[in-house]
């Protein structure tokens, strides 16, 4: 059995076996009757002192109702404060005579109730005292209080021990069955709420080759960093799942694609930042999907995988989109299938880091704004992404013309020249998407054609040598 399983396993069935423990805590000197009885009403545990109350042996007791013990206005009065204790009360009491070995005893009857992890009631607790001994009501006062913090002891054990069923020890990341649990519940809030839901994937670049040289102690400490980095990037909502070797998973509700999207990519770009022990830096590789509806959950993470698999085979270190949208609709969409990527890849690098890394950048703006205008997002949310890429275009316009100019390329003035009407139409197309005008098939030739093949696959290459003689 896997170590989590037993965990899981022991955590469940723990409360159960802990109240065996109820009847040490009571002296046999008290005469104090302690059982415990399910929700169906049947005694599921019963001490010795139990057998003198009811006149019954305590394993004779075991599994009887109220109505198989006691005479039937008595049984209706423990049905009544059982009933309390189910709707909610913290305790109930009785005070009821009870007829054993031809005697009668004036007993007083305390309940509880006991009380899983999660806060539901699992069983109710009884405490039978015979109230005409009363110098051992003291004494059984004190042991209620020893119960009592004994119980609140309990409680935090079994809390702990569900924590460490469901997280992986290495990261504090949640572990597989925790995330499986939970996507159960998110996928049905999609199905009768439409809420979106989205998820990415997580491969750290090379994590074998950081094994091989510097062990796996130095492998376990790039793991737990990673995972501390992304916790500090994910918003209160979303969840980190460590789910196999070096492959992690974040969960995100009422997430959009295009919204999943940006996130992945401030977590690549945060964690290449990150200064990691050993290793000094570390690169991912992520796939994200939105969760399409009439989905199964095998699909959506096999989509998000495919994406992965991409982000690799292209050269890593990048963010991948998978390539279905979800054709979910809501008040006023209807979104487009098969959404066109711009896949960035190793040979569209000229060798100067601030130019391959804005290149880059833009790629995946582009990426998220089409993703965004091809699920039907809210207006305002697309013309953030707009300004965003424009302010980036311009931004790399401007670097890139300075480190040619400073490299000697001839050309620089005339390369400039197609930057200022590249921005000029750039303009144009952001005022038309204001006025209404702008087609999704319009901006995609901009982007894809003009911006990303003709110019930077194009126009760029021209002057690659004057950085590659600078490497």
């Amino acid at each position: 059995m896997h170590e989590d399983d037993l965990i899981y396993t022991f955590a469940k069935e723990y409360l159960i076996r802990a109240s065996d423990l109820m009847s040490l805590l009571m002296p046999k000197t008290l005469g104090v009757g302690v059982g415990v009885k399910g929700l169906d009403g049947r005694y599921l545990l019963a001490n010795k002192a139990m057998e003198a109350l009811f006149g019954q042996t305590a394993e004779h007791i075991t599994h009887l109702t109220d109505n198989d013990l006691f005479p039937s206005e008595v049984a209706t009065r423990l049905q009544l404060s059982d009933q309390q204790i189910i709707d909610g009360a913290a305790a109930a009491s009785d005070e009821l005579d009870l007829s054993a070995k031809g005697g009668c005893k004036r007993c007083l009857w305390l309940k509880f109730p006991m009380m899983g992890p999660d806060g539901e009631i699992l069983s109710i607790g009884s405490v039978v005292l015979d109230i005409s001994r009363q110098e051992d009501v003291a004494d059984m006062r004190q042991s209620l209080d020893r119960l009592q913090e004994t119980n609140q002891e309990l409680q935090k054990t079994l809390v702990e021990l569900d924590r460490l069923a469901s997280t992986d020890k290495l990261t504090g990341a949640w572990n597989r069955r925790r995330l499986e649990e939970t996507v159960i519940n998110e996928m049905d809030r999609l199905k009768r709420y439409d809420h979106p839901l989205s998820l990415l994937i997580i491969d750290i670049d090379f994590f074998k080759k950081i094994n091989d040289q510097h062990g796996h102690v130095a492998g376990d400490q790039v793991l737990a960093k990673l995972a501390a980095v992304v916790y500090s990037t994910l918003r209160v909502t979303d969840s980190l799942t460590r789910w196999g070797g070096e492959e992690f998973v974040v969960l995100s509700p009422n997430t959009t694609l295009s919204t999943m999207a940006m996130l992945a990519e401030r977590l690549r770009e945060r964690i290449s930042q990150a200064v990691f022990p050993a290793v000094k830096q570390v690169t991912v590789s992520v796939g994200v999907a939105e969760c399409m509806a009439g989905e199964t959950w095998e699909e959506w993470f096999k989509r998000a995988d495919s994406a992965l698999y991409r982000a690799k085979a292209c050269g890593r270190n990048q963010v991948q989109l998978a390539p279905e949208t979800p054709q979910r609709v809501g008040v006023g969409e209807n979104v487009s299938a098969n959404f066109v990527q711009l896949s960035w890849h190793s040979a569209y690098e000229c060798g100067n880091p601030l130019i391959d890394g804005q290149h880059r950048a833009l790629f995946g703006h582009a990426n998220y704004l089409l993703a965004a205008l091809l699920c039907g997002r809210p207006s305002e949310e697309v013309a953030a992404l707009i300004d965003a890429l424009m302010g980036a275009v311009v931004q790399h316009f401007k670097d890139e013309e300075a480190i040619i100019t400073a490299a000697g390329f001839p050309g620089s003035a005339a390369h400039a020249a197609i930057h200022g009407e590249l921005v000029d139409r750039a303009v144009v197309l952001v005022d038309r998407f204001h006025a209404g005008t702008l087609a999704v098939g319009e901006l995609f030739q901009f982007l894809a054609h003009d911006v990303i093949a003709r110019h930077m696959l194009g126009a760029d290459r021209e002057f690659f040598p004057y950085m590659q003689n600078r490497r």
